[in-house]
Order: C-alpha cells, then sequence, then structure tokens
C-alpha cells in the first residue's frame, strides 16, 4: 500500500510540474500578483503540514529579483514557488487517503 501511495504522490507531482503557467508580462504588477499568488500557496501547504523546503528559498529570490526591477524573473521564480506550494498540497491530500 506504501508503495502505491508514493507511485500515486509521484505521478500526481509529474503531472503538476509537466503544466506549463501562462505567461505574463514581466511588469511590476504582474510580479506582485504572482508573488502574492505563491505565498498564499505556500501559507496553505505550510498550514497542511506539507511545507517543502525550497518554496520560500524561491520566494525570497523572487521579492529579490523584483526588487532589482527583474520582473521576468520574479515572476519565473514566483510561478515555481506557486507550483510547489500547489504540489505540496496535492502531496498533503494523498497521504491522508
Amino acid at each position: 500500500m506504501k508503495k502505491f501511495l508514493t507511485l500515486i504522490a509521484g505521478a500526481t507531482l509529474l503531472g503538476a510540474c509537466a503544466t506549463q503557467p501562462k505567461a505574463l508580462a514581466p511588469t511590476e504588477e504582474n510580479a506582485a500578483k504572482s508573488i502574492a499568488a505563491a505565498e498564499t500557496a505556500n501559507k496553505k501547504a505550510a498550514a497542511a503540514g506539507f511545507e517543502w523546503r525550497d518554496t520560500g528559498k524561491m520566494l525570497k529570490q523572487a521579492k529579490e529579483a523584483a526588487a532589482k526591477k527583474d520582473y521576468a524573473k520574479a515572476i519565473e521564480l514566483a510561478q515555481r514557488a506557486e507550483r510547489q506550494g500547489e504540489n505540496a498540497l496535492n502531496q498533503a491530500a494523498n497521504a491522508a487517503k
């Protein structure tokens, strides 16, 4: 049963990682929205007890990039962090089954 759950969790993570985030224009507003969405997803994952190790680091890097007006990098990092938060929530749901 444990192997089955591990397989299901892995398949879920691969499927979630394979999806492409929508392309956003590299603007300050889009960077701020992306960072906010990533923070929300990460907070939900943390509340479920499944926050991933690198998500906070990515959020910090996204904020630093935005401060340097590198909005494209900030958006990319924030979207990766958001996907990690969403994947962590999927992992929590699978672990509960």
